[in-house]
């Protein structure tokens, strides 16, 4: 046998498979990363529409100092409309139904009770 590998043929080498836990670990590792990207590129554009609606409802409601928060305690940009601002009990549920009603909106809750 030569010391050399002759054109066309390709040195054989041993290889191990990885462990599965380090497969696992690099899969989960991929995830985050790409959830945290996407969540950084994407929450502008998802604040802006979900505030847009919000302001619509109450301004609709005759609620003119109201607010609503998007993000989740962690930080998240979350669809959880977290309300506050002045109005009666009954403007409050109607303002909530409207909300849970549109697109993209998952839940409402009034902070300040």
């Amino acid at each position: 046998m030569t010391a050399e590998v002759e054109a066309g043929e390709t040195a054989s080498v041993e290889r191990r498979p990885l462990p599965a836990f380090i497969k696992l670990l690099t899969g989960i590792a991929a995830t985050v990363l790409i959830t945290y990207g996407a969540n950084m590129y994407e929450r502008q554009h998802i604040l802006s529409q979900l505030g847009f609606r919000a302001s619509r409802t109450f301004l609709a409601n005759g609620v003119t100092d109201g607010a609503a928060a998007w993000r989740s305690d962690a930080g998240w940009t979350h669809r959880i409309a977290r309300l506050s601002g002045t109005a009666d009990p009954a403007t409050r549920a109607r303002i909530a139904e409207q909300l849970a009603a549109k697109k993209g909106i998952a839940g409402v809750e009034w902070m300040d009770r």
